[in-house]
């Protein structure tokens, strides 16, 4: 959508839309009526003026909402999710076995294109 069709959109006017693309202060409702007609979760305008990512709801579902994750969290995530599953099932791994565990199955997923190559 263009300028224009989001502020139609919206029922703002393209000055008011115009206000809000340049950071100046508008009303909340104001956010509220762009956040809907693109698709955002409420606060993310918000959020890209503090230069963050939008939040985008997902459009099956009204009250669903996709929140980006970087390949960062993803691997952490899965580090931790690792650790956790190899204390609560054994008894007998050390501390140092757990993390050898953990960087192997990180290489395995990298292997099979499910997290970026270290450097990429």
């Amino acid at each position: 959508m263009n300028k224009i069709d989001v502020a139609k959109a919206a029922d703002i006017t393209i000055n008011t839309y115009m206000k809000l693309e340049d950071g100046k202060p508008v009303r909340d409702l104001t956010y509220g009526k762009v956040e809907a007609v693109l698709q955002w979760a409420s606060g993310s305008c918000q959020e890209v003026l503090r230069g963050g990512d939008p939040t985008v709801t997902d459009k099956l579902t009204d009250n669903a909402v996709a929140s980006p994750v970087t390949s960062d969290d993803l691997e952490g995530d899965v580090g931790r999710a690792v650790t956790d599953a190899a204390i609560a099932v054994s008894d007998g791994l050390s501390a140092a076995d757990i993390r050898k565990l953990k960087q192997r199955v990180i290489e395995e997923l990298r292997r099979r294109g499910r997290l970026p190559n270290v450097g990429n």
